[in-house]
């Protein structure tokens, strides 16, 4: 069924929607991107209401009506001392985006070590703000960039279908080994673990895997190295790492997939996101500073940052 998004109220506490059909409040619930469990949640709690009236799941709506959403408080959230503030480039009531930096998880993996989402906690504690932020991607360690957090338990299903839906554009830098042809603009090998070692994924020629889909544009070359703008197609775990090494032209940083040894590091940066808000339904694009260790690209990687201005627009 067909809404729209009115805005926040409340101190953004509270989000508003006109309904554009006749309808009951469970399929305008659903139509904005809750899951019928996190409706059902939402409905129990009397987080939706129209005209001063708490709705039930079956209250009817009519065209015109305006519908409003209370986005459940999660417990405070303390400040981690040992976890620095995450940047933060993009947020509103129902998600943010942040930069990682290399070297950190953004999931903990059970042994204790400080995460990147414990730096998005930290800035969200520092704003006075109770929420519970969880990730909806997730970048390699030492991958640098874009990650999408979202923040409420209503909308989190929402997200996740956007990112499993591959409804997003992502786009990155990578600085790979050799001179990358210009002719090569698309790689779509399937891609499937690799039966030899649990660390590593593999390109499956035969035909068997899931399927991936990578583009490629050459932005500049230099001393042997190729600097690549790169857009996923699909989103498969290291497919990048594996496209582009499969093609002869591994990521300069990346040793797990043979590409040469580098002080600055795995030189793989998500550059920029682009997609419909789930929620709002307004065009958002998130784009990232060009990391220093790009630097010695100059006015090329420089260009890449003008042609996707940092910042965001929703």
């Amino acid at each position: 069924m067909r809404y729209e998004f009115l805005g926040e109220k409340d101190g953004a506490s509270r989000l508003e929607f006109r309904a554009l059909e006749d309808c009951v409040s469970l399929d305008l619930a659903l139509a904005m991107g809750m899951s019928r469990r996190s409706a059902s949640r939402a409905f129990q709690r009397g987080e939706l209401a129209c005209g001063g009236e708490v709705l039930e799941p079956s209250s009817r709506l009519l065209a015109g009506d305006v519908a409003s959403v209370a986005l459940a408080c999660s417990a405070p959230v303390p400040a981690l001392p040992a976890a620095s503030p995450a940047t933060i480039i993009y947020q509103d009531s129902v998600c943010l985006a942040a930069e990682k930096p290399a070297g950190i998880l953004v999931h903990g993996d059970g042994t204790g070590a400080p995460t990147f989402t414990d730096r998005v906690s930290v800035s969200l504690a520092q704003q006075g703000l109770a929420a519970h932020p969880q990730a909806v991607q997730r970048l390699d360690v030492d991958t640098t960039g874009i990650v999408l957090f979202s923040l409420t338990e209503e909308f989190q299903p929402a997200f996740d279908a956007l990112v499993a839906g591959h409804a997003m554009r992502k786009r990155y830098l990578a600085e790979v080994s050799g001179s990358f042809p210009d002719d090569v603009t698309t790689i779509d090998t399937p891609i499937s673990r690799d039966r030899h070692d649990a660390r590593r994924m593999r390109v499956c020629r035969s035909g068997h895997g899931q399927p991936a889909l990578t583009r490629v544009r050459v932005l500049a070359r230099r001393r042997g190295r190729t600097l690549l703008l790169v857009e996923l197609g699909t989103g498969r775990r290291h497919q990048i790492r594996v496209h582009l090494s499969s093609a002869g032209f591994p990521i300069v940083g990346d040793a797990l997939y043979g590409g040469p040894r580098d002080a600055c590091g795995l030189m793989l940066h998500a550059l920029q996101e682009e997609f419909e808000h789930p929620i709002t339904r307004h065009h958002v694009l998130l784009s990232s500073s060009v990391p220093e260790r790009f630097s010695a690209w100059g006015c090329d990687a420089a260009e890449v940052a003008r042609y996707y201005p940092r910042g965001a627009s929703a």
